[in-house]
C-alpha cells in the first residue's frame, strides 16, 4: 500500500468531478478507490441500495451484504472472506471497499473517508450544475421560440389556421379605431382546458378545435367589430364604439358560446373561456391590449367561466406573478422544496393506515410561500410536471423508508390536471415503484373533483393507464365539483375523500350530516372507501365515525408532520390527544 498524500487525493477529486453525470462520477470514484487502496471490491450505495460496483456484481455485492447493518466482513464466491470498510458521504450514501487478508490500516480509513467526502462535494457540484444548465436551456429555447414566433407573425397578417387577423394587424386596427378619439374596447379571450384536449387527442385536433372557436367568436360579434387570434389558443375582439361595461355582455356571450361541446374527432369536446376587458382612448393600443391581458389572468384565478375589467393595480399584481415566478423556477432547481405528512387513520380502529405528501416552500427571501399561491403558478407555467414528478418520487422513497418499520403504510399524493394529462405521467409512476419496490396497491393519487369533471371522457382515458398499473385513485374535495353521477361509476377510481366543507362547523349539524351520509352511502354502493377531510373536534372526529367513513383526516387527529417526526408523533397515546 502506497502512503497517500494531498497530491492523491487532489488528483482523486479532479478525476471523480470531471464527469458531468452522476452515475459517470461515481464509477470512477468507484474504480479509483478500489485501484489506490488494493481492494478486491469496491462500491458506492445510497439510501441503502447498491448503485455501483467493482470487482463483483452489484446482485452479488447486495445479496452478500443482506438487509442490516454493513456486517465487518462478507464472504463472496472466488474471492473468499473479506474485510468491509465504510465512509458516508453527504445525501445518504456511502464508499464502500472491501479486501482479502489484513483490514485497512488507520491511515487508509484515513483515506476511504476523505475518497467518500470528495465523492459528496462532486455529486452536490454536479447536481447544482446540471441544474444550471438545465434552466439555461430551457430559457434559451423559450428565447427561441418567442423569436420564431415573433418572425413568423410579421411576415402574416392573417392566421393560417383560423383566417383570423394576427397580433400585428389586429395592433394596427385599434391604433386606426383609437386615432379617432372613439370609445373602444379590447376584449382578451384564453380557453380553458384546451391543453387536455391538445396533450389527449393530439395537435391535429386541436388545430381543428380552434378553427371552431374562431367561428363561434365570429358569429357573436357585429359586422363592425373584430376578432383575432393571439397566439396559441388566445384570441382578442375589438370592439367599436363600445364602453367596457357595455362590453360585458358581449363577453359573457362569447363565454356561453364556447361552453357549448364542439365536435371534434368524432367526439364531444368541452372547454371554456376567461376574458379581461380593456377600454380606450387614453393609452396606445399594445397598452389596452396588454391591459386586457392582465384583466384575463385575474378572470382565470377567479375561476373558469369568468369576466373581470381591468384596473390600475392589476400591473402591481402582474409584476409581482412574474417575480413569483422567476422565484419559483429557482426554487426547484435550488432545492427550496419539502414535504410534511399527513397521516390518515381508520375511525374505526384509531391506527394510521396511510399519509398524505404536502409540499412546501421555504424561500430564503419570501419567507413560507403558501401552495395557494405558487401552485396555481407552476400549474400556468407547466413547472407543475417537474415539481409533480419531485413529490411523487420523494414520496415514494419516504413511504419505502416508512414500511420497513410500518408494513401496511401507504402512500397518497395529489396530482393536478397538467400531470394526468401529460403522457409521460403514467411511465413516471411506474418508474418510481420500479425505484422504490413500492407494491401499487400502497399508492393512491388524488385527483380534485373539478379536473375530473372538466373532461370526464379525457379523465377515463387517462386514468385507465394508472389503473393498469395497480395503483388507488382518489376523488379529492369531494362534493364541491359537480360530480355527474353517471360518470362517477365510470371513472376507474377506489376512493372518495369529502370535502372539509361539510363538517366545518364544531358540532356537525342534521343537515352536514345528511349530506355526508349520502355520499358515504353513495361510496359504498360503488364499493369505493371513504375519507373525511377537516377533522376539528372529537364531536366531529365521533360522528363521522358513526356515519361509516371510512378514514379521517385533520388537527384533531394530527397535523402534517416532517418526515422525520412523524412515526415518533404516532408512537404513544390516543391520536387526537397527540393532535392537541
Amino acid at each position: 500500500m502506497n502512503h497517500w498524500s494531498t497530491h492523491q487525493l487532489t488528483e482523486f477529486f479532479a478525476a471523480v468531478c470531471a464527469p458531468q453525470q452522476e452515475s459517470s462520477a461515481i464509477m470512477v470514484a468507484v474504480e479509483r478507490a478500489t485501484e489506490v487502496l488494493e481492494t478486491e471490491i469496491g462500491a458506492v450505495l445510497r439510501d441503502g441500495r447498491v448503485e455501483v460496483a467493482w470487482g463483483v456484481s452489484a446482485e452479488q455485492l447486495t445479496a452478500a451484504l443482506g438487509d442490516g447493518d454493513r456486517p465487518p466482513t462478507l464472504t463472496v464466491d472466488g474471492l473468499g472472506e473479506l474485510h468491509v470498510t465504510t465512509a458516508r458521504f453527504e445525501g445518504g450514501g456511502a464508499l464502500l471497499v472491501a479486501r482479502a487478508g489484513d483490514p485497512l490500516e488507520p491511515e487508509e480509513r484515513q483515506l476511504l473517508q476523505a475518497m467518500a467526502q470528495t465523492i459528496g462535494l462532486a455529486l452536490t457540484n454536479i447536481s447544482l450544475l446540471t441544474a444550471e444548465r438545465t434552466l439555461r436551456e430551457e430559457r434559451e429555447r423559450e428565447a427561441a421560440e418567442r423569436l420564431a414566433l415573433l418572425d413568423s407573425l410579421r411576415e402574416a397578417r392573417h392566421d393560417s389556421l383560423t383566417g383570423l387577423p394576427t397580433r400585428v394587424l389586429f395592433l394596427e386596427m385599434l391604433a386606426e379605431r383609437l386615432s379617432g378619439n372613439n370609445p373602444t374596447s379590447v376584449l382578451f379571450i384564453d380557453l380553458d382546458r384546451f391543453k387536455a384536449v391538445n396533450d389527449s387527442l393530439g395537435h391535429r385536433a386541436g388545430d381543428e378545435l380552434l378553427g371552431l372557436v374562431a367561428g363561434r367568436v365570429r358569429a357573436c360579434l357585429r359586422p363592425t367589430d373584430t376578432a383575432a387570434r393571439i397566439g396559441g389558443d388566445e384570441f382578442a375582439v375589438l370592439l367599436s364604439d363600445c364602453e367596457a361595461d357595455q362590453a360585458v355582455p358581449v363577453a359573457q356571450r362569447l363565454i356561453d358560446a364556447i361552453k357549448v361541446p364542439f365536435p371534434v374527432a368524432g367526439q364531444e369536446v368541452f372547454i371554456g373561456a376567461s376574458i379581461g376587458i380593456a377600454a380606450g382612448p387614453g393609452a396606445a393600443p399594445g397598452e389596452i391590449l396588454g391591459n386586457a391581458d392582465v384583466a384575463m389572468y385575474r378572470a382565470k384565478t377567479e375561476g373558469p367561466g369568468k369576466v373581470v375589467l381591468f384596473e390600475p393595480q392589476m400591473h402591481a399584481e402582474a409584476l409581482a406573478r412574474l417575480t413569483l415566478n422567476g422565484d419559483l423556477q429557482r426554487a426547484l432547481a435550488l432545492g427550496e422544496f419539502r414535504l410534511q405528512y399527513q397521516p390518515l387513520m381508520d375511525l374505526g380502529s384509531g391506527t394510521m393506515v396511510g399519509v398524505e405528501a404536502l409540499v412546501r416552500w421555504q424561500n430564503p427571501d419570501r419567507g413560507y410561500v403558501s401552495p395557494a399561491d405558487f401552485v396555481p403558478m407552476a400549474e400556468e407555467t407547466g413547472l407543475i410536471s417537474d415539481l409533480g414528478r419531485w413529490v411523487l418520487n420523494t414520496a415514494g422513497r419516504q413511504a419505502a423508508v416508512w414500511r420497513r418499520t410500518v408494513p401496511d403504510l401507504g402512500i397518497n399524493v395529489n396530482v393536478s390536471g397538467r400531470q394526468l394529462t401529460d403522457p409521460q405521467f403514467a411511465a413516471d409512476v411506474e418508474r418510481m415503484l420500479t425505484d422504490t419496490r413500492l407494491p401499487p396497491q400502497a399508492v393512491t393519487l388524488e385527483l380534485t373533483e373539478s379536473v375530473l369533471m372538466s373532461d370526464p371522457k379525457i379523465a377515463i382515458a387517462c386514468l385507465q393507464d394508472l389503473q393498469d398499473l395497480g395503483v388507488d385513485v382518489s376523488i379529492d374535495d369531494f362534493g364541491t365539483g359537480y360530480s355527474s353521477l353517471s360518470y362517477l361509476q365510470r371513472l376507474p377510481v377506489d376512493e372518495l375523500k369529502i370535502d372539509r366543507a361539510f363538517i366545518s362547523r364544531e358540532n356537525p349539524t342534521t343537515a352536514d350530516l345528511a349530506v355526508i351520509r349520502t355520499i358515504v352511502e353513495l361510496a359504498r354502493t360503488l364499493r369505493l372507501r371513504t375519507v373525511v377531510e377537516g377533522i376539528e373536534t372529537e364531536a366531529q372526529r365521533n360522528a363521522m365515525r358513526l356515519l361509516g367513513c371510512d378514514l379521517g383526516q385533520g388537527y384533531h387527529l394530527c397535523r402534517p408532520v416532517h418526515p422525520e417526526d412523524l412515526l415518533a408523533s404516532l408512537g404513544s397515546g390516543d391520536s387526537a390527544q397527540r393532535a392537541a
